[in-house]
This record gives C-alpha cells, sequence and structure tokens, in this order.
C-alpha cells in the first residue's frame, strides 16, 4: 500500500524536537511525510528537514490542525494526493512509536471494508466546553483516508469549505468531534485500529486513562505526550492518578522507546510542577537503613545545606525535625541518583504540618514568576518540586555554570528551576513514616469533600488563614 503522512508540528520556539523526528523517520520506512509546521522552524530544525530530504511546509501559526492540513492538502493538490491509496493526518502531540509499526499497518490493511480508520476513538459524553453532545469519535491525532472516500467530492469538499478555528475548542467542534460522524452518515466505513470496546463503561478516553494498558495489550505503537503534563486535578477526577507513572515504568523497563528524550523535551515546554505530579517525581525511601558507599565526588553530586526556619514557632520545630530525619537517608536518597539518569535535585519533603505547606505555597505564589523569568522556564500556581527544608543533593551536570548561591529564601527556588533549563528535573523524598502519614491526611480530606458540612467548615478555615495572611 502506498501511503502519504502529513505531519502537523508546532513548537514556540520553533524546535522539531527529537521526538518528532524519531516519529517521523519511523513513518518514513512505509511511507512519504510532509511535515507541516505552524510557524518557522529554527535553522538547525530546517537543516535536519534538508538532510532527511522532507518535504517541509511552514505557515502562519492559525487554525490549529485543522488549517495545517487543510493548507497541507490543497497545496499538494488532489491529483497528487489520490496517487496514494492511504493518507494519514497525524499530529506531534502523539509520541512514539513504541513497537513496529508494521503490526498496525498489516492489521488495518486486511480491513479492506474500511473507508476510513484512526488508531484510537474517544467515546460519547456530555461537555458544555465542547458543544454539548459529543458523540463517539475516532481521534484526530490519527486518522487513515484510503479508497472511494480518499478520491471522493464529500472528502475535498469537507477541507475546502472548513472554517479555520480561532480556539482549542472551536477546533474539536469543527473537526475532531465531527469527522467521523459526517463520513459515517455519508455511508463511509471506519473504525479504530486499537479496539477499546471493554473499556466503553469505563473510560470515555483511553489512550489518556490507560496508555500502558494499550501499549502492552492492544500493540498500540502510540501515546499522548500530554499524558506527562495534563493536569493532575482532572486525573484525579477521572481515574486513580497513576496513568502518567505506570506508563514511564512501562516504558524504562519494557520497551526500547527513548522515553527520557521525550521527557528533556517536555522540561522545556511544560511546568516543573506538573510533570513531578503526573509523574510522581517524590519518593519514599526505607528509614534508618544503610545507603550506597559511594562518595558524592565519586556520584558527580554535591550536597548543598542552608539555614531554615519560620516565625511561626510550630512550624520552625518541624522543619528542624525534618532537617534531622532526612539526614538519616541520605544513603538511600544517595542511590536514587543511579537509578534515575535526569534527576537534577533531590530534597527532603516539606513537613506536613499545614502552615508549612501553606507558607511554601504563598511565596511560590508571589516569588515565581519573578523567578521563572530569570531562567526562561515555564511555571504556574503550584511550586515545583524544591529544597525547603533543609539540604539538598544536586548533580552537578544539571549545574554547568555551578550550583546558584543560596543566600536567601527566593534563591531556593533557583535550584530546581536553572536544572530544569538544563533538562533535569528535580524531586522529593520522605521516609515510610511520613509517607504513611501523608496518606492519612489526604484520607482526611477526601473524607471531609464528600460531606457539604465539612467541605464549609473547611473553607471557613482557609478563609480565616487568608484573612489573617
Amino acid at each position: 500500500m502506498k501511503r502519504l503522512v502529513i505531519y502537523f508540528h508546532y513548537d514556540a520556539q520553533g524546535l522539531l524536537d527529537g521526538p518528532c523526528r524519531f516519529a517521523i523517520s519511523a513513518l518514513r520506512q512505509d511511507a512519504d511525510v510532509v511535515l507541516v509546521t505552524n510557524g518557522t522552524l529554527d535553522a538547525e530544525s530546517c537543516a535536519w528537514t534538508e538532510r532527511e530530504k522532507l518535504r517541509l511546509i511552514e505557515r502562519e501559526n492559525v487554525g490549529f490542525d485543522v488549517g495545517a492540513y487543510q493548507q497541507a492538502l490543497l497545496s499538494l493538490g488532489r491529483d497528487t494526493v489520490c496517487r496514494y491509496t492511504e493518507l494519514i493526518l497525524m499530529n506531534y502531540t502523539l509520541a512514539g512509536p513504541v513497537s513496529p509499526l508494521a503490526t498496525m499497518w498489516e492489521t488495518m490493511e486486511r480491513r479492506e471494508e474500511l473507508d476510513f480508520w484512526g488508531l484510537t476513538r474517544h467515546y460519547a459524553m456530555q461537555s458544555r466546553r465542547f458543544g454539548g453532545a459529543v458523540p463517539e469519535h475516532l481521534q484526530s491525532h490519527f486518522l487513515a483516508i484510503r479508497g472511494k472516500m480518499l478520491a471522493s467530492e464529500d472528502f475535498w469538499a469537507y477541507w475546502q469549505k472548513m472554517k479555520l478555528p480561532h480556539s482549542y475548542e472551536e477546533s474539536v467542534i469543527s473537526h475532531e468531534t465531527r469527522f467521523t460522524r459526517y463520513f459515517a452518515q455519508k455511508g463511509y466505513k471506519w473504525d479504530s485500529y486499537v479496539q477499546t470496546e471493554d473499556l466503553k463503561g469505563i473510560f470515555i478516553n483511553p489512550i489518556m486513562a490507560c496508555p500502558k494498558e494499550l501499549l502492552a495489550e492492544q500493540h498500540c505503537p502510540f501515546f499522548k505526550r500530554r499524558s506527562f503534563f495534563t493536569s493532575y486535578r482532572d486525573e484525579l477526577r477521572r481515574t486513580d492518578g497513576n496513568a502518567a507513572a505506570e506508563l514511564y515504568a512501562y516504558l524504562r523497563q519494557a520497551a526500547s522507546y527513548p522515553v527520557d528524550d521525550l521527557v528533556r523535551s517536555l522540561l522545556r515546554t511544560q511546568p516543573l510542577s506538573t510533570l513531578a505530579q503526573n509523574l510522581h517525581w517524590h519518593y519514599v525511601v526505607a528509614e534508618h537503613c544503610g545507603g550506597r558507599d559511594v562518595s558524592l565526588q565519586e556520584a558527580g553530586l554535591r550536597l548543598v545545606r542552608f539555614a531554615v526556619g519560620s516565625e511561626d514557632p510550630v512550624t520552625d520545630w518541624y522543619l528542624r525535625k525534618s532537617v534531622q530525619d532526612a539526614e538519616k537517608m541520605l544513603g538511600q536518597a544517595l542511590a536514587l541518583f543511579e537509578e534515575n539518569p535526569l534527576l537534577g535535585v533531590l530534597s527532603p519533603a516539606l513537613p506536613l504540618w499545614p502552615e508549612a505547606q501553606r507558607a511554601a505555597r504563598k511565596h511560590w505564589q508571589e516569588v515565581g514568576t519573578r523567578l521563572a523569568g530569570q531562567s526562561s522556564m515555564p511555571v504556574n500556581d503550584d511550586p515545583p518540586p524544591a529544597p525547603l527544608a533543609g539540604w539538598a543533593l544536586v548533580r552537578m551536570a544539571a549545574f554547568p555554570q555551578g550550583v546558584p548561591t543560596v543566600e536567601q529564601k527566593n534563591d531556593l527556588w533557583l535550584l530546581p528551576l536553572v536544572a530544569q533549563q538544563n533538562r533535569y528535573y528535580s524531586a522529593t523524598f520522605e521516609g515510610a513514616n511520613q509517607a504513611a502519614a501523608r496518606a492519612g491526611y489526604s484520607d482526611v480530606y477526601v473524607q471531609a469533600s464528600a460531606e457539604p458540612a465539612a467541605v464549609a467548615k473547611q473553607l471557613g478555615r482557609l478563609i480565616k488563614h487568608k484573612l489573617k495572611g
């Protein structure tokens, strides 16, 4: 089968990153690829496309993926596109392939009755954000069109008449949630490669809810980049919050996909706090156990100490206790650097005393945006993992210009931001006893959230503390 892939790409800095190049190179083994980017590629990325003899279309960043596909199709022309037996519309939000694409191609080639197909499907739902009733549909990150549909007036009129969306929501409404039903109603037959009927009553979006299972059990060759940086609050409304961490562990242990290249790329574009939440960059280590007998210098690490304290005497007491407890786990913390090559900064977790937690969040929200500007890293309201409890182990490779001097409280936040700028992440750790307490701490709030009176009481407390602050 002769295939053409139109691969949509966007990067605010014009970089065609390693994961995109990995995907394109794999696709080119079985297809011709046209790269269409919303924007202008940087010089090095342009040079890569030239070396690879890849056709490149650069366009204004308007219309999202819909505009990119429309321009690419109309620029190539109907005659050129119809020389192929199958057209693939794919975008960079998919990462992979994790497994050989041949299995997918061969499976779908046997489905000769299909006029179009997709990688995965999204099940029906009600969504005010996306226009009300959203039908079951193939997800637009990977659509394949073939045969009579590819040559039909229906297909080409669809794109010629398409109005460019002005928002992500408009893009989803005008194309992603419309495409499948529009062509099905015209009599064209469709299906998805990944079969998730058994999950239909459980998840509306299986590729996000249980990506590891789709890769391991359904031989899905791709996963969503967004698995690693989706809103964790949203994830906890839909899942148990483990999907991204389980996916990452599977990719490192059971697949040959270079997942750490993807993590490095995401460290460039995503808030560290969001990645840390999804990938669980918080470790639990055994207490009072011997660690590895290796010097810090030999391991390429440095121990950074600084004074901690608080005007609140209870917070101050718990901070000092946290430092003392963490000192006993230094050896185990050291071993985490060997296990996690992208770990740049590791520090003890803050004690669970609520005032310590609140003070850290308040301070970050006061200074975070300004500090992020010094490192050019994206941030949000959630504080990144930072050494707020007395000391940190740092990997010297994460600080090629030297470890920033820690002289005041603001400087503590610079350590994770500078490490992130150099494509390393930061994490915190705690002992098993505090981890057990954390579980109980969470249970209290889960229980409270189910009781309206308790919610009102908790809100009252928060308002009281806010007024005091």
